[in-house]
């Protein structure tokens, strides 16, 4: 499994921005809950880091910016690159 490593600041900046768009609840601990874990920031298509500027915009986003621009599944997207 690729682990993407944000740094303490661009951990707290998401914190920020998932806290200022959701009222307390459940949601909340949910979206904080995935920030922290290993697999946050990357793309669940291709295995490549989504940017750090993508995440900011979206800090829910699941694919690179790449893979979402991706007209065809990710199975089909593997097969043509392979």
């Amino acid at each position: 499994m690729h682990h993407h490593y944000l740094t303490i600041e661009q951990r707290e900046t998401l914190t920020n921005l998932i806290c200022s768009r959701f009222v307390p609840g459940a949601q909340l601990e949910i979206a904080l809950k995935r920030l922290h874990q290993p697999d946050y920031g990357v793309c669940i298509d291709c295995g490549k880091d989504i940017g750090f500027v993508r995440l900011k915009v979206d800090p829910w986003a699941l694919h690179c910016r790449a893979c979402a621009l991706l007209p065809i599944s990710a199975s089909d997207h593997q097969t043509t690159l392979a």
